[in-house]
C-alpha cells in the first residue's frame, strides 16, 4: 500500500484542475482483435470480416432487457443482478473512465480509454451514441448484445461482429446461442458453437492497452494456457462451465462439483423445453458491493463470497524444533484449487489478495502479526499483496492503465499453481505456550484509499472476504 500514498492527492489534483477531453477518432480494427486462433482450433464463427465498428448499426435495433425478460424472466433475474448488466453505470468504473478521459495524454493514451466502451457500453460504442444517461436501459453488456453477436474475429478487446434485428419495427431477426432446436417466435434462433466455448468470453476479457499492445487484463490467455485447457472437447473446462453453472448452494469452481441446471429457458406455458442444462446467468466473479452491481442485486454478493471461499486453500508447515529463546520458523502455501485463470485475475493493478499472518500466546500476547488493516483499511505496508503492477514510461507504479507501459511485478497465483511464503519470528524467554499460529487469506476488490479518493471517503467501505483459513497450536 505504500506504493500508492501518493494516489489520493494526485487523483483529487487531476479531476479539479484537469480539463482535456479526448475524442472518438480511431479505428477500433486497429486494435481489435489482439490475436487470431490457428485454424482447426476456433469455433466455427470466428472468421476472418471486419467487425462492427461504431455506426454500423443503430441503437434502436437492439431490445431492451426488459422486453427480454418478457419470455425469458429466470434469466433475466439473474442478468439483472450481475455485473454484466451494471458493466457502463458502474460508479468506480464510470470515475476512472471520466479520469482517463480528463488525464489521457497523446494518441496511445486516449486510444486506450477509448477502447473501454466497446467492452462496457457495447451498443453505445457500436452505434456511435455513448454520450447517453448512465441509466440507460440499453448500457452495460445487455441480452440482446451478446445473443446477437453472430460472430467474432479473433480473441481480445472485443472483436465481435454483431447482426441486430430491428427492435424499432418489432422484428427480431436472429438470435445467436447454444441450442440447435429453439423454437422461433418474435425471433429466429441459431446454434453457435462460439457461444458455448472459452472464445466467446475472451472477446472482451482479454484486454491489451489499444495504444501499445501491454497485455492489462488476461483473463481467456491465463485460462488458455492453464490446465482446465486440455484442448480435449471431452475434458476442457470451459470460462461457461464455472460461471454460467453457479446458482446458490453450488459455487461451480475447480475444487468443487458443476452439476447441470435442469429447467427452461423460457416458461413451459410459452413453449419453452425442459432441458438437462440451462446455463444461469449470474455472471458470478469476485465482486460483492454495490459499486460493481446493481442495486437490486440480491443474491450476486452471496454467490460471490461463495466462489471466493472455494478459490483457494491454505497449508501451514512448521519448524518442529522451535523453542523459546529461539526463532520460529514456518510456511504457508497458498493454492489455487479452484480457478481456471489467475488469481486474482481481471483488473489485476486493483484487486487485492493478501495474507493476515498471527502467533498468539495463551495469554492473549500477540508474539508476531502481519497483513492487518487499520481502521481506515489500509493494509500493513510489511504485507505482500498478490496482484499486478503496472508501470508507466517513467518506471513510476501507476494504478491509471491508460498510462502504462511495461509491467514492473506479477505475483499472482497461476491455475493449481501455489506460492510459499516463508515466516520467522523471535519467541521470547517468557512466551507462554501452547502458540496459536494463524493465516487468512483475504481479498478485496480495490484499494480502500483508491474507493475513498474516486467516490468519497464517506461513499462506502469496501467489505473484506476471508477466502481460506488455516491454524495450529504448538508446545515449545
Amino acid at each position: 500500500m505504500r506504493t500508492y500514498s501518493w494516489y489520493t492527492f494526485f487523483l483529487v489534483f487531476s479531476l479539479i484542475f484537469t480539463s482535456l477531453n479526448i475524442s472518438i477518432a480511431s479505428d477500433p480494427r486497429e486494435w481489435s482483435p489482439t490475436w487470431k486462433l490457428p485454424p482447426g482450433k476456433k469455433p466455427e464463427n470466428i472468421i476472418d470480416q471486419d467487425i462492427t465498428i461504431p455506426g454500423d448499426v443503430k441503437k434502436s435495433q437492439f431490445f431492451s432487457p426488459i422486453s427480454c425478460g418478457a419470455c425469458h424472466p429466470e434469466i433475466f433475474k439473474m442478468w439483472s443482478g450481475s455485473t454484466h448488466a451494471n458493466a457502463w453505470r458502474n460508479p468506480l468504473f464510470q470515475a476512472l473512465y471520466n479520469l482517463g478521459k480528463k488525464t489521457a495524454e497523446g494518441e496511445s493514451q486516449k486510444k486506450n480509454i477509448e477502447s473501454c466502451v466497446r467492452c462496457h457500453f457495447p451498443i453505445g460504442h457500436s452505434s456511435g451514441e455513448t454520450n447517453l444517461p448512465l441509466d440507460d436501459e440499453k448500457g452495460g453488456v445487455i441480452c440482446d448484445f451478446c445473443h446477437s453477436v453472430k460472430a467474432t474475429t479473433g480473441i481480445g478487446n472485443a472483436p465481435y461482429i454483431l447482426s441486430p434485428g430491428n427492435a424499432e419495427a418489432m422484428e427480431g431477426g436472429i438470435k445467436y446461442g447454444p441450442f440447435n432446436d429453439s423454437p422461433d417466435t418474435i425471433h429466429k434462433n441459431q446454434y453457435s458453437e462460439l457461444h458455448t466455448r472459452s472464445e466467446f468470453c475472451g472477446g472482451c476479457h482479454d484486454v491489451s492497452h489499444a495504444g501499445n499492445d501491454l497485455p492489462i487484463e488476461q483473463t481467456y490467455t491465463e485460462w488458455r494456457q492453464g490446465p482446465y485447457n486440455t484442448t480435449d472437447p471431452k475434458t476442457t473446462v470451459h470460462c461457461q462451465d464455472c460461471h454460467m453453472r453457479q446458482r446458490p448452494g453450488f459455487p461451480c469452481t475447480g475444487s468443487t462439483e458443476r452439476p447441470d441446471n435442469p429447467g427452461f429457458a423460457s416458461p413451459e406455458i410459452m413453449g419453452g423445453k425442459k432441458r438437462p442444462h440451462i446455463w444461469t446467468h449470474y455472471f458470478v466473479g469476485g465482486s460483492v458491493t454495490p459499486i460493481s452491481l446493481p442495486p437490486n442485486s440480491e443474491v450476486q454478493p452471496q454467490l460471490a463470497v461463495e466462489r471466493l471461499k472455494n478459490a483457494a486453500t491454505l497449508e501451514l508447515i512448521v519448524d518442529p524444533a522451535s523453542k523459546k529463546g529461539d526463532l520460529l520458523k514456518f510456511q504457508v502455501n497458498i493454492k489455487n484449487t479452484g480457478c481456471g485463470h489467475y488469481l486474482p485475475t481481471g483488473l489485476t493493478e486493483m484487486r487485492q489478495m493478501w495474507l493476515e499472518i498471527s502467533v498468539i500466546d495463551t495469554e492473549g500476547r500477540i508474539i508476531y502479526q502481519k497483513g492487518k488493516t487499520d481502521e481506515k483499511g489500509t493494509i500493513d505496508s510489511k504485507a505482500t499483496i498478490y496482484h499486478t503492477v503496472f508501470g508507466n514510461e517513467k518506471g513510476e507504479p501507476t494504478l491509471h492503465v491508460w498510462t502504462a507501459t511495461h509491467i514492473i511485478s506479477d505475483n499472482r497465483i497461476p491455475p493449481k499453481g501455489k506460492k510459499e511464503e516463508h515466516f520467522c519470528c523471535f519467541l521470547p524467554s517468557d512466551v507462554k505456550p501452547p502458540l496459536k499460529i494463524k493465516a487468512v487469506l483475504h481479498y478485496r476488490s480495490a484499494p480502500q484509499d483508491v474507493v475513498d479518493a474516486l467516490l468519497g471517503e464517506k461513499s462506502m467501505k469496501l467489505p473484506i472476504i476471508d477466502m481460506a483459513e488455516v491454524s495450529t497450536e504448538i508446545n515449545l
